[in-house]
């Protein structure tokens, strides 16, 4: 087995070349537990974890760039995170325990595509996209409703790595939050997720994206949801109204799944709980 690790682009893009069957890592969080108590066999590892650039969070222009080595912990510590992106600092703080969070990585969640992942949802509400580079050094951005197509599945070429995921700066009175429901309140697996983003003005919403995750192969934007709030006054009402839509909805997405009766009744609560958080920060800054 071969271990390549390398510091910069070109170097990367020369691994990229001649990885054929092998692994991409950074953290490892979701590697070594798939390959736990299990024989394993694998060509060749690439190891991002010496690509300094892909662990900055940085402003370009009007988009925030978040490296793909970045890990949750620091994401959701980051004071331009939680200002302008709360609902992505918000899944971070949640993701497994304190030691995953200080090792797994953003890419790396995107990368696993898990139904129950937590980044996913908010990528999705926050209009986010992947920046990609192939084993050519071209690099080119994947939107977020685009990158990942199921379990385990992305968009990415065989010979593409993630780079950065990137943030438009929100609009003007541009809020948004996140909730999950897991067995239990720390070290938990997503049973059903959700991301919302809104505009708010007079605290009457005048737009947002509802983002629900671990319901399909993989979190999708609701656009009846989106509908539905577009004028609505951002109160606890508001909440369970989404709630009561987003049960008929996972009710129709999931029919026949033994899950079904149970999500179908912890989405009522969960939207009322993300409207909680985004009604709490929009009484914050004055909306």
């Amino acid at each position: 087995m071969n271990f390549f690790q390398p510091t910069n682009r070109e170097e990367l893009a020369s691994v990229l070349a001649s990885l054929s069957g092998g692994s991409i890592v950074a953290g490892c969080t979701d590697f070594l537990a798939q390959c736990n108590g299990k024989v394993w066999h694998a060509d060749a590892i690439l190891s991002l974890t010496e690509m300094q650039e892909l662990k900055n969070i940085e402003w370009n222009g009007d988009t925030l760039a978040v490296g793909a080595v970045c890990v949750h912990s620091q994401v959701a510590q980051s004071p331009v995170v939680r200002q302008y992106f709360p609902a992505l600092a918000m899944a971070c703080s949640q993701v497994g325990c304190a030691q995953i969070r200080n090792r797994g990585t953003l890419g790396g969640s995107i990368g696993t595509s898990s139904p129950a992942g937590d980044v996913y949802p908010p990528l999705l509400a926050l209009c986010g996209a992947a920046e990609v580079m192939n084993s050519r050094g071209e690099v080119r951005t994947i939107p977020a409703r685009e990158l990942v197509l199921g379990k385990g599945k992305t968009a990415l070429a065989g010979d593409e790595a993630i780079l950065r995921f990137l943030l438009p700066l929100p609009a003007e009175h541009e809020i948004s939050a996140f909730g999950k429901i897991g067995e239990r309140h720390q070290v938990t697996i997503s049973k059903i997720n959700l991301a919302v983003s809104a505009v708010v003005k007079n605290s009457c919403i005048q737009r947002a994206r509802v983002a629900l995750g671990a319901v399909a192969p993989h979190a999708y934007l609701s656009e009846d949801a989106a509908a539905f709030l577009a004028g609505k006054p951002l109160t606890a009402e508001t909440g369970a109204a989404l709630g009561d839509l987003l049960s008929s909805e996972v009710e129709r997405v999931i029919a026949g799944r033994g899950s079904m009766p149970y999500k179908r009744e912890a989405v009522r609560g969960l939207a009322q709980d993300t409207f909680t958080r985004l009604i709490a920060l929009a009484q914050e800054r004055g909306l």
